[in-house]
Order: structure tokens, then C-alpha cells, then sequence
């Protein structure tokens, strides 16, 4: 098995024909795949066509209780048998290219990030302008010192055995940073990241994406914090500095030249970054996307 793509849905029954007929399409051109649907909403049985789904290697898990996106994500991984990974959210939208272009750049590598479309209510927008950008979200240091840089795991294509054994057994409780802990893991465990400058992916916008929701946002940075904390492995000096960043981007609202002079590295490394930047921006809890 190629691919295992795993979507945990969430009463997202008005989702699930579109996302067929998306992943037939996907599949006509890649066909060693499979999808694995997790039902983190166990008192809403999946309603589906079951025609779409003849030709789609399907299975379904049934969460026992609303468990989140992260364990749903984690219960879908262990019943994967793909050497790669996709966690397509309910509501993404991948070209019908999209499988076969992120298989071929991942090749040798742990990861591999493509660009698209970020769709708020102002309408649709690339998230990399131009491929330095793009190349900027390959590094770890950004990561430490701005944002998560990736809207969605449904950007990344990635080896199933280099998702660290520390995501798979902390699972956060608040939705909103389970992928930027992956992403820091794998940084940490010096996983090698490329890029794929196609559009083959669009986040879209629903009106409820919990990456617009900043203060549950910040809960899930300081439970993601919690985790790395307790992480024996992960970088002291990275630790310090991400708890700075994350404190910082939350707190110099209300005293910004206080905060600002404890923490002037992070505000230089940021105006550098802002000079720079070429890619898609909006406010929200991952600072600016």
C-alpha cells in the first residue's frame, strides 16, 4: 500500500459524497490507496452513497466516545498499512493530480509540503506566492521563532515511520495545534522536509475552522507546550524559545513594549521574517497564515 489517506469526521455527513467523488478522481491515476474514515461523532452514523465508494478501498473506524482530532487521527494511524500518510481534513479539497504529485516529491524524503489555497470569507488565496516562501516553511526555525506555517496536514504528504511514537501517545485535547506538534517533533528528530510548488490543495472555508478561534487556539499551544515539556528528547533551548514565542504572540497586545524588550530576539527575527514573507496572511492563532 502506497497511501493511507485518514480524515477523522465530525457530523460531516454534507461532506462525504463530495469527498468521494474528489478521491475517485485522485485515484484513478494512483491506485494503491486507501481511505480510513474515523467517526469522531459515534451518535451520528456516516450517511454516503454507497455507489461512490465501490471503486475506494474504505474503512471505517467508530470513535466509542468524541475523542478529537488528534486521537482520531492516531486511532486512524493504526490501522493504516500506507508507507505514506495523508490526514485529509472532512472539508479539504485535493486536485485530481494531487496524489500522484506529492507520491513523486516525497520520494527520499520524511515530508513533503505542496502549496494551494487558503479560501476564507474574502474568497481564495495561494498560501506561496513564490517558492522562497515556500522553502522558508522546509526549516525548523521559523517554526520556533513565528508560526506553524503549514494551514493544514492535508498540505503534507509523510512517512509513516517517521511520525514520532511521542505524537501518537500524547494526544492533545484542545483541536488546533496537533499538526504544528508533529511538525516540531519531526523537526526535532532532524526528519528531512522538501517542497512541491503545485497547487494541489485547498483549505477550505466553512466558518468553523478552528484555526480561526484564537483563544482555543491558545489553549492548544500552552497544552502543546504541557507535552513538549514533558519531552525528554525534545530540544531544551528550542523549548524556551517556542514557550517565548507562543507568550509573547499572545500577550503583547496588552504591553507591547514590555513584552517586546523581553523578548527582542523574537520581535527582530519577526520584521526580518515580515520583509520577506511572500506567502498568504490573515490573523488567527497560528499568528499570521
Amino acid at each position: 500500500m502506497d497511501i493511507s489517506i485518514i480524515t477523522p469526521i465530525y457530523n460531516g455527513n454534507k461532506y462525504l459524497n463530495s469527498y468521494l467523488k474528489m478521491i475517485e478522481d485522485a485515484t484513478s491515476i494512483i491506485s494503491d490507496v486507501e481511505v480510513i474514515w474515523v467517526n469522531d461523532s459515534p451518535n451520528v452514523p456516516l450517511e454516503y452513497d454507497k455507489e461512490l465508494a465501490k471503486n475506494i478501498d474504505l474503512q471505517i473506524i467508530e470513535n466509542e466516545k468524541n475523542s478529537g482530532i488528534h486521537k482520531s487521527r492516531v486511532n486512524g494511524l493504526t490501522k493504516a498499512k500506507g508507507e505514506y500518510i495523508l490526514f485529509l481534513d472532512q472539508d479539504d479539497e485535493i486536485t485530481k493530480d494531487c496524489l500522484l504529485s506529492q507520491y513523486t516529491k516525497v520520494k527520499g524524503y520524511d515530508l513533503v509540503i505542496t502549496n494551494g489555497y487558503f479560501e476564507d470569507e474574502n474568497g481564495s488565496h495561494k498560501i506561496f506566492e513564490n517558492e522562497y516562501s515556500l522553502k522558508f516553511a522546509t526549516k525548523k526555525k521559523p517554526y520556533i521563532f513565528v508560526r506553524d506555517f503549514i494551514v493544514s496536514p492535508g498540505q503534507c504528504l509523510i512517512k509513516k515511520e517517521a511520525i514520532p511514537e511521542e505524537w501518537k501517545e500524547n494526544t492533545l485535547k484542545n483541536n488546533g495545534t496537533d499538526d504544528f506538534l508533529l511538525w516540531l517533533l519531526m523537526f526535532n528528530d532532524g526528519c528531512k522536509v522538501t517542497m512541491n510548488f503545485e497547487c494541489v490543495y485547498k483549505h477550505k472555508y466553512t466558518g468553523e475552522n478552528v484555526s480561526l478561534e484564537t483563544d482555543n487556539m491558545y489553549k492548544s499551544q500552552l497544552e502543546l507546550l504541557e507535552v513538549l515539556a514533558k519531552n525528554n528528547s525534545y530540544n531544551k533551548k528550542d523549548f524556551k524559545k517556542l514557550e517565548r514565542t507562543i507568550k509573547y504572540k499572545h500577550n503583547y497586545k496588552t504591553n507591547f513594549v514590555k513584552e517586546t524588550l523581553k523578548n527582542i530576539d523574537i520581535f527582530c527575527y519577526n520584521i526580518i521574517y515580515r520583509a520577506k514573507w511572500k506567502g498568504y496572511t490573515l490573523p488567527n492563532g497560528k499568528d499570521k497564515k
